[in-house]
């Protein structure tokens, strides 16, 4: 009778193991492949120039959050609306125009050749303070491709996720100066160039839904 009941007992576990192993495999294959996709309705990306005192955001076309491990995403990709620039501190229409159309110009954005920068996000380490993660990537700008690192806080709640984060844009490494080819000789340019930051402070408020498989 004893033997009967271990026996029993034996092939519950057996059962229990062919019902629950694979649902949880599948709950972990169903997490890695998860995606977050940004709404692009709440999420915009911060710029100022301190120098000459402009400020203002640009929008995104898209974004994308992926390949999750051990609950959070370790990979991402976003395309940028270089279009969507606009400057924020003027007082009135004309003077924003006035901004915006300069800042699209060839001399920084050449935003008529290139619409679009985008973002490569290849690697989402976590720090040692909560909720927070270096984000390492490629950032396009102008068809120039340069390694990029900034710090993120990111935080999920339900199937939304939350980042924010602040870095620099340097001009010279993505040739947004007001001369693509600067001449040693030509002084009024060089004046000009040098009246605007070498480094451009951004900052990112993002928020990402999980896209339903």
């Amino acid at each position: 009778m004893k033997n009967e009941k271990n026996v029993l007992c034996a092939l519950i576990i057996m059962l229990a193991g062919v019902i629950y192993f694979p649902v949880l495999a599948q709950q972990i294959k169903d997490t890695q492949d998860a995606v977050y996709q940004l709404d692009v309705k709440k999420s915009k990306l911060f710029w100022k120039a301190p120098k000459n005192r402009h400020n203002g955001f640009i929008l995104f076309n898209s974004g994308t959050l992926s390949n999750f491990t051990a609950g959070r995403p370790t990979r991402g990709t976003f395309s940028i609306n270089m279009n969507s620039m606009i400057s924020t501190d003027e007082a009135s229409a004309a003077g924003r125009k006035n901004v915006d159309d300069k800042l699209r110009s060839e001399d920084f954005f050449a935003v008529s050749r290139y619409p679009t920068a985008t973002m490569l996000v290849k690697q989402i380490l976590p720090e040692q303070n909560p909720a927070t993660y270096k984000v390492s990537g490629e950032l396009t700008i102008k068809g120039v491709t340069k390694p990029i690192e900034f710090t993120t806080i990111m935080k999920q709640n339900g199937n939304t996720i939350t980042a924010t984060a602040k870095t620099n844009i340097s001009r010279e490494k993505w040739t947004i100066n007001h001369q693509p080819q600067p001449a040693p000789w030509d002084l009024l340019a060089s004046i000009k160039d040098n009246l605007v930051d070498d480094d451009i402070p951004v900052s990112l408020e993002l928020v990402f839904n999980k896209k339903q498989l």
